[in-house]
């Protein structure tokens, strides 16, 4: 049930990660909540294109209906909404990053109108009672990157990594010092901000699971570094993309390139669904809407791999919240059977809530009152 609408304070910051890099965060606190969950975005995207609801009125507004001139309305927002001294356009090989404290302490919803709080998963979240934390990947939104590749990053670890240091600065309520690099890493003390959850949505949704493998069940304190786990159409299985002979053939020639020249750009697994939070997604410009680097193609095949064997090492008592729908048709269901049927047969407490449909972005604003009522439900449950 939503409590009664309550002061929400919407913050920017970011941390130095183990590769030097500096990550955007972002943040969405009430006065007293029950507790703080942490979100992880999923390829391509970026903290608010997965978790922020797009401005239809304004999307209307600048780009009507047919076919717009979609650069000239980008240079347009991008000119009026960040520094005039800084290029923002990361989808462009000449993209510099500006000084990341021109954005830290800002509402995320100030500078740009792509996005509004209304209807967003972020906000039901807020509405029953919980603290909204995120990031934008390295090399996704406004994160920087190992190379000045969008959309590039050397393995999933790697961003399983940045999450788990980013739960630790959460945990010890140093969301907002600018200055936290590993050298400040401690995941070995009770959490300062009470219980933290960990939810995350299709890469993100085995970048969460991998974290919680990674992070391990218990701390040096005794206490939970993690307090439950949401992944929202997991990233499990890409068997679907190697179905046939030809697949197959082309995936071995991908791995060859890979490794010969892992940031050249394939065009295998190129077509996307045609639908709106697509059409919304592809005139963001830190949404990157090109095709996978070859390298970053076998990341994603490999992570299902590395996740389905280790999940030896995934806490048994935390509770664990899985949603899917029947037909999705990014990443198939079958991944998450698999967890449930092997995996974490014998997990102590583990919910599986099945849609109806074909539909991959669960928490897009379209269809987050679909399953709001099964988090709010769980949640109530595991931290009444």
């Amino acid at each position: 049930m939503e409590t009664k609408a309550a002061t929400v304070i919407f913050a920017m910051s970011h941390f130095k990660n183990k590769q030097n890099l500096m990550i955007r965060t972002y943040s969405a606190v009430l006065p007293q909540a029950k507790g703080n969950i942490v979100l992880a975005h999923g390829n391509c995207g970026h903290f608010r294109s997965e978790f922020a609801a797009y401005d239809i009125e304004w999307y209307m507004a600048h780009y009507g209906i047919g076919t717009p001139n979609v650069k000239n309305v980008v240079d347009a927002e991008l000119s009026g909404v960040y520094p005039k001294d800084a290029n923002m356009s990361y989808n462009y090989s000449n993209s510099a990053f500006p000084h990341f404290s021109q954005l830290d302490g800002r509402n995320m919803f100030d500078i740009t109108p792509r996005f509004i709080y209304e209807g967003s998963f972020i906000q039901k979240l807020n509405s029953i009672g919980y603290n909204v934390y995120g990031l934008d990947h390295q090399s996704h939104g406004l994160s920087q990157g190992i190379t000045d590749q969008r959309n590039y990053f050397l393995s999933i670890d790697d961003l399983a990594d940045d999450i788990i240091q980013f739960i630790d600065i959460v945990r010890r309520g140093k969301f907002k010092d600018t200055e936290q690099s590993m050298n400040d890493y401690n995941p070995h003390q009770p959490s300062e901000v009470g219980k933290v959850f960990l939810g995350g949505i299709s890469m993100g949704g085995n970048i969460v699971l991998r974290a919680a493998q990674k992070s391990g069940s218990y701390n040096k304190s005794n206490s939970m570094f993690l307090d439950g786990l949401i992944a929202f159409a997991p990233m499990t299985d890409m068997t679907t993309y190697t179905a046939t002979p030809k697949a197959k053939l082309l995936f071995c020639a991908a791995r060859v390139i890979a490794a010969l020249k892992p940031r050249s750009i394939s065009n295998l697994g190129c077509t996307v669904p045609d639908n709106v939070n697509r059409f919304f997604r592809c005139q963001d410009p830190i949404y990157y809407s090109a095709c996978q680097s070859y390298r970053v193609l076998l990341n994603l095949f490999d992570a299902t791999t590395t996740l389905s064997k280790n999940y030896g090492s995934y806490p048994p008592e935390m509770p664990t919240l899985l949603f899917h729908s029947k037909d999705d048709d990014v990443c198939t269901i079958r991944g998450t059977y698999e967890i449930l049927s092997t995996h974490l047969k014998n997990h102590k407490d583990i919910k599986f809530v099945e849609m109806e449909g074909s539909i991959h972005c669960l928490t897009a604003a379209i269809y987050v009152e679909n399953i709001m009522p099964f988090v709010a439900k769980w949640l109530n449950r595991i931290n009444p």
